[in-house]
């Protein structure tokens, strides 16, 4: 081994889903479908961009090359179980060959949904959890048009329960997309609200897979290079919209972050905002953004230093150089205008009992954070966050 250089721990990296990256590669997406020998196509959709002519041009292409669509607008933010069995409907006794999900995550998990649903024939609750699908799944294809949720690479949909007030997911290897057209030019269509959570919760996805308790060195690798490129260019986007370029290196840094994610796990700030998303209606991606400095600045002052290593040119010591990120983050959310107020949301004093029970069920993500991190600290940054 080179002398200065780390031996590596063992660890198993795997990328499953087919990936075309580029502007433009939507046009691909018809030759892959027939090359697939598919007909009869499922479609979820985003109802915002269903009637934008790039996406009737791209169903019009579909159907040139001989697919039959079924197409279903998806039309909440956030979907529940019950909006899943309204949407099944749609694609009950098709006979479909597959799913295509266009959209932002909220789409491409209803789109993964529906390819369960086709043939299981339970309600959608019955399926919660990893593997509960006794029959086959339709094959996935995604086509985020948003740069950030990282569904497009994950075995993983999320829904919320509307009796329970949980979120949960219908999870498993064969909900994991077989194909992902991840094309810059479709995030163009993407307003500022959205692009901004999406692009934020990608960080999340970064800097939590980075300093995971399960985190390897290709996750390491994966999540540095995914900040750095979001850093650098999503406020080029913001100043921008339809700035192609930096919407490009947006895109690659956030899928770069979720293949992160999808091989380290996450950590208390994507735990947070799950109650804050299905009590008060926040967007999952920037729940978790609202949380990640707080968790970044106790961790910091427990030990935690590596921050520092994910963007270049910090200096100092290894505790100075995590503070160092710490305000480039802080700087960068106020630019984005990240609230820091939980009030603004409706959440009180009285709400969270219910709020840091519910976090604690989700045990296993607190538990990834590399210092000891439980009820007691995530009461503290819940309160300061509400008197913000």
């Amino acid at each position: 081994m080179h002398e200065g250089l780390k031996a590596l721990p063992p660890f198993t990296f795997s990328l499953r889903t087919k990936i075309r990256f580029g502007s433009g590669v939507r046009s691909d997406l018809p030759e892959a479908v027939e090359a697939a020998h598919w007909k009869k196509i499922g479609v979820v959709i985003d109802h915002q961009i269903i009637d934008l002519e790039t996406f009737k041009g791209l169903l019009s292409d579909l159907e040139a090359a001989g697919s039959r669509l079924t197409v279903e607008a998806c039309r909440i933010s956030e979907p529940t179980y019950a909006s899943l069995d309204k949407a099944r409907q749609s694609f009950a006794d098709r006979e479909l060959d597959a799913m295509i999900g266009i959209g932002g995550g909220s789409a491409l998990d209803m789109a993964k949904a529906m390819a369960v649903l086709v043939h299981n024939r339970e309600p959608a609750l019955a399926y919660r959890g990893f593997d509960k699908m006794a029959e086959p799944v339709l094959p996935i294809i995604a086509v985020p048009t948003t740069a950030g949720t990282g569904s497009e690479v994950t075995p993983n949909a999320s829904f919320i329960d509307d009796q329970a007030k949980k979120k949960l997911g219908i999870n498993g290897e064969a909900v994991r997309p077989m194909l992902a057209f991840l094309d810059p030019e479709l995030t163009v269509t993407c307003p500022m609200g959205p692009t901004v959570s999406a692009a934020a919760d990608s960080v999340v996805h970064a800097v939590e897979a980075y300093m995971a308790q399960k985190t390897n060195p290709m996750a390491r690798t994966l999540a540095r290079e995914g900040v750095r490129r979001v850093f650098a260019a999503l406020p080029r986007v913001v100043e921008n919209l339809s700035d192609l370029s930096a919407r490009e290196d947006v895109m690659f840094g956030a899928f770069l972050s979720g293949l992160a994610l999808m091989h380290s796990g996450t950590g208390p700030a994507a735990a947070l905002s799950y109650p804050l998303g299905v009590h008060y209606g926040v967007p999952h991606g920037l729940g978790g953004a609202i949380f990640l400095p707080s968790v970044i600045e106790y961790n910091i002052e427990q030990g935690v230093y590596d921050y520092g290593d994910l963007v270049p040119g910090l200096s100092g010591t290894a505790e100075e150089m995590a503070r160092l990120f710490l305000d480039r983050l802080t700087a960068l959310w106020e630019m984005l205008d990240i609230p820091r107020d939980l009030g603004r949301f409706g959440l009180s004093s009285a709400g969270v009992e219910t709020f840091i029970s519910d976090t604690m069920e989700l045990k296993g993500a607190l538990d990834q954070n590399p210092a000891p991190f439980g009820e007691k600290q995530a009461r503290t940054i819940v309160e300061r966050l509400i008197n913000n």
